[in-house]
């Protein structure tokens, strides 16, 4: 398990924001086991997060409830977004069962990113080594590959569906089409 100064030394200490972990443990029905051992998440992580939403339509840690008909509502906090697309791409906590989904707002659009809130902050810090180690194109390929085995160690349904999140980014670092 990663401790706080290793994510700290990753992420760098000026590109952290916390987030109110104990809070939403008590508050919200995911299992404590989802959560992250950090109560802090990057700002900025090159082209696959950003924590940073100020002039979005939503704010970071706004929640979302959406009606899912005869299931219900789906409770989520915002907890991130992609970087390109802001305003409606979004990184959402599913509050009852801690898994991390990418909302379409626009579209409505659901689809799984990682199965625990957990798992979303070490595949974040697993990027951020394989981009602290960039040295450009030679190499990028093979290290991408290796970057894969370690995520999908951590959480093999971020990967499971070709095209899900995860997946996309991993081929487009690897030199593959989607």
């Amino acid at each position: 398990m990663t401790d706080s100064d290793a994510y700290l030394k990753a992420w760098e200490p000026d590109n952290v924001i916390p987030f109110p972990r104990e809070a939403w443990i008590g508050e919200f029905k995911a299992p404590k086991a989802t959560y992250p051992v950090v109560d802090f998440l990057p700002i900025d992580m090159s082209v696959v997060y950003t924590a940073y939403l100020e002039d979005a339509r939503f704010d970071l840690y706004s929640r979302i409830n959406l009606d899912m008909g005869r299931d219900g509502t789906l409770e989520l906090a915002v907890v991130g977004a992609v970087p390109d697309d802001k305003d409606d791409m979004l990184f959402c906590l599913d509050t009852g069962s801690g898994q991390v989904l990418l909302l379409g707002v626009s579209d409505g659009t659901m689809e799984l990113v990682n199965s625990t809130f957990k798992a979303l902050t070490e595949f974040l810090y697993h990027f951020a080594l394989f981009i602290d180690a960039d040295t450009g194109g030679a190499g990028r390929a093979r290290r991408a590959k290796v970057l894969r085995g370690t995520l999908n160690g951590i959480d093999p349904q971020a990967l499971a569906d070709r095209e899900s999140w995860w997946s996309i980014a991993l081929m487009q670092l690897e030199g593959a089409k989607a």
